[in-house]
């Protein structure tokens, strides 16, 4: 999405729809579900917002390079204003369009977080259901119609279904979960005085750490995903925050009156924590480490992985005492 200019036509289109929806709203967004019900001028607006995030949604999972570009600041003030407290009212919205029975159900008292972790596993879900379903389709078709294939196009079929079983089963390749995750993972959109302090050509850069740190998570290995993220919260209160101690722990503490909102100190402590009884080994102070399922564990990373986010977009441009 950084990659995109302010005067990229996808930018454009979303940053006008989204200051046109809060004026309609004046700027409340609890008000939209109502106001769509009786406005359809409104409904329309907010389908055709939630269709121009999700295309720069797809540009951001698309395109690696992102994560080292720089973003303008109005627009990265505009798109997090939107995660925060409009699309959980607009998904209410579009749902009930898409599927008009919706629209009298009682509300669900459900997290954002939780409504997000469901919906992507749904269509995690659906997209390792659509892979698996090619994979027999490709089966079934080169061996009932086995005359009209050579027999080393079938082998190659057969070779293929039998590789991907041994992923599945031997390796614990969960492809659901992949496809969860990556839809999970929060896109990070840089302020240029961090993106100018690193390059991503640099094999060690922060930004490096942090796409490594992302594809651990989405590929399944959490532990590797905690440690690459407690380096890079180390590395930006050192350099961003000018933070002093003689380990962590201080400089988060030392730190704490320049933290933003969204990573205060009792949270990088948290992820400080977890990342310690990985690296140290030390079962005495696992931080309940052992007592976590996976799929808390997963909730507990993308709630980590959103606090870190919040600590590099939030990184003060000039020092301050």
């Amino acid at each position: 999405m950084s990659a995109h200019s302010k005067d990229s036509a996808e930018v454009i289109e979303f940053m006008t729809l989204f200051a046109r929806l809060k004026d309609w709203s004046d700027n409340e967004p609890e008000s939209l579900p109502k106001l769509a019900d009786a406005d359809e001028g409104v409904k329309n607006l907010c389908i055709s917002l939630c269709w121009a995030a999700h295309t720069l949604t797809m540009n951001e999972r698309r395109r690696r390079e992102l994560f080292a570009a720089p973003v303008d600041p109005k627009f990265r003030d505009a798109w997090r204003d939107y995660e925060d407290r409009f699309t959980k009212p607009l998904a209410t919205i579009f749902l009930a369009d898409l599927i008009p029975e919706l629209g009298n159900a009682e509300p669900q008292s459900i997290s954002k977080a939780e409504l997000n972790w469901d919906n992507a596993n749904h269509d995690g879900a659906q997209q390792a259901g659509a892979i698996e379903s090619a994979i027999e389709f490709a089966h079934e078709q080169a061996n009932q119609d086995w005359r009209n294939f050579p027999e080393e196009f079938r082998e190659s079929i057969d070779d293929a279904r039998a590789a991907w079983e041994r992923l599945k089963h031997d390796a614990g390749f969960d492809l659901q979960g992949v496809f969860r995750r990556r839809e999970l993972v929060p896109f990070v959109l840089i302020p240029p005085h961090v993106a100018a302090k690193y390059g991503n050509a640099e094999p060690l850069s922060m930004l490096k750490n942090l796409q490594q740190a992302h594809d651990a998570f989405v590929f399944g290995t959490p532990f590797a995903a905690l440690a690459l993220m407690r380096s890079i919260m180390e590395a930006l209160l050192r350099d961003h925050y000018w933070a002093e101690g003689l380990d962590l722990d201080e400089r988060v503490n030392q730190a704490s009156k320049r933290l933003p909102r969204g990573a205060n100190a009792a949270a990088l402590h948290r992820l400080r924590k977890l990342a310690n009884a990985i690296l140290h080994l030390n079962s005495e102070k696992d931080e309940g480490l052992s007592k976590i399922e996976p799929l808390a564990l997963e909730k507990q990373i993308v709630s980590l992985l959103l606090v870190l986010r919040a600590l590099i977009e939030g990184a003060p441009q000039w020092r301050t005492r």
